[in-house]
């Protein structure tokens, strides 16, 4: 599971119709930030690497997945750092895991 369940339900009080909206949201604007990753790191724009990739690990901070936010942050310093090398496997990373991640909140609520 790619969500720690006890620290979201503690973040949360518990209120799992509001982790439930959080999640709608997360699941319709998640796609549009991850792209914005990728055409980054195709066209080597690393402010824009640097801006989206700390957007994405905002988000995925609110749902304690701890693989996925470590993920977003490298891509984050790749972007401040300005060196794509490698990047792919920490988009794969986010590829795969954030359906999982929705599909693991939902299953918990």
């Amino acid at each position: 599971m790619l969500v720690n369940e006890k620290e979201l339900k503690l973040h949360f009080d518990g209120d799992e119709e509001l982790i439930g909206e959080l999640v709608e949201v997360f699941e319709t604007s998640y796609p549009d930030t991850l792209a914005a990753i990728k055409i980054s790191t195709q066209n080597s724009n690393f402010k824009d690497l640097e801006l989206h990739a700390h957007t994405m690990k905002g988000m995925i901070a609110n749902f304690f997945s701890e693989e996925l936010k470590e993920a977003s942050f490298v891509l984050e310093k790749m972007g401040r750092d300005q060196k794509a090398e490698g990047y792919q496997q920490y988009i794969d990373i986010l590829d795969e895991g954030l359906p999982r991640l929705i599909a693991d909140i939902k299953s918990i609520l």
